[in-house]
């Protein structure tokens, strides 16, 4: 059997539907929904009258996180176009490339990952997971994700696997996959709109951190489609609030464009912090450890402290200073990155 013809059998053995908000085809290796908890002891300690966390980092395959949403996509995407294989790039500790490694990894796909060495090569964290998965590793010197010159970089890679008899899928997430990973929030949108509905409460916010962007752009147009009134906020993790919020609304709108939506995002429809990008991008801060072992401490929530700690950091220091008030409600996406807390383990040492 011909690679491509294994691709085709493998396509029609995986569980694939219509989303129903989006209309888009997935395929459902995310488990979903996750769970939507509420979190009265964190609240108490961080001075908001209600907050539940949104469950991401439990959603599957790969030790979870908020990609795996963006992946039933985005892999249903790649094997329409008859892909055998996929090419990605991130910063070297991606979480989004480790869960592509295991999505590649479950569905039988290869996987190559051209990764941002500034971060760091040493095999830990996520990159020791890809290592784990299977994919094959290059490093590109590039820093910046949105450079022109890593797109060329990846379709040289993709050309060489051409040249060998492969039909290999690039997948950029701040290029051209930009609006199908919008869509998978979008659905997560939908979800937590029904997760209000049972819970029988909507919140005023709901707090999320932010690497691309792509998970705030859809949950901001799902919301806005949707006619939830909930305001969202994103946590920058790498870039200043400026460039990711001309980002976050340009993609969005690429998105609502292809979903066929008449609704459109504006710079006002949501908020940006990025107050707590702290030492930069993938490097913890004071603040988003001291969140880490708050959320342990008072929950047994499990954060990281370059992602979800620093979103968590960030819900401190705005209920601290007055900018989300005493009464307020908020949901806090979890968002995975577990890998990270064991990355950068020696900032929990204890005496």
């Amino acid at each position: 059997m011909t690679l491509q013809a294994a691709a085709r059998a493998m396509r029609d053995d995986l569980p694939l539907e219509i989303e129903s908000v989006t209309g888009l085809e997935r395929v459902r290796l995310a488990r979903l929904p996750t769970p939507y908890e509420r979190a009265p002891r964190l609240a108490e300690a961080i001075g908001v009258a209600r907050l539940a966390i949104k469950r991401e980092d439990m959603a599957g395959y790969a030790l979870g996180g908020n990609k795996l949403r963006q992946l039933d996509f985005l892999i249903a995407e790649a094997l329409a176009a008859g892909a055998d294989m996929l090419i990605t790039t991130a910063g070297s500790q991606s979480n989004f490339c480790r869960s592509l490694a295991g999505a590649a990894a479950k569905v039988g796909l290869g996987c190559h990952l051209h990764l941002r060495a500034k971060m760091g090569t040493e095999v830990v964290g996520n990159l020791m997971l890809d290592h784990i998965f299977g994919a094959r590793v290059t490093f590109t010197q590039q820093s910046d994700p949105w450079d022109p010159a890593i797109r060329a970089e990846l379709d040289a890679i993709a050309d060489d696997y051409r040249a060998r008899g492969r039909t290999p899928h690039v997948v950029q997430l701040t290029g051209t996959s930009a609006a199908t990973g919008v869509a998978g929030w979008v659905a997560g949108a939908a979800e937590l709109v029904a997760d209000f509905k049972t819970a029988g409460h909507t919140p005023d916010l709901v707090m999320a951190v932010c690497g691309s962007g792509l998970s705030l752009a859809g949950l901001a147009l799902g919301f806005k489609h949707l006619g939830s009134p909930v305001r969202v906020v994103g946590v920058s993790a790498q870039q200043p609030e400026a460039r990711l919020k001309a980002w976050i609304t340009e993609a969005a709108n690429v998105a609502a464009e292809r979903l066929g939506y008449a609704t459109r995002l504006a710079a006002e429809d949501f908020d940006i912090i990025d107050t707590e990008i702290g030492p930069g991008y993938g490097i913890p801060s004071e603040a988003s450890v001291a969140a880490v072992r708050l959320a342990g401490e008072t929950e047994g929530l499990v954060l990281d402290p370059v992602y979800t700690g620093k979103g968590m950091a960030a819900l401190v220091a705005a209920a601290g200073d007055g900018r989300i008030a005493p009464g307020a409600s908020v949901v806090f996406v979890h968002s995975g990155g577990t890998p990270g807390l064991f990355t950068h383990a020696a900032r929990f040492a204890t005496t």
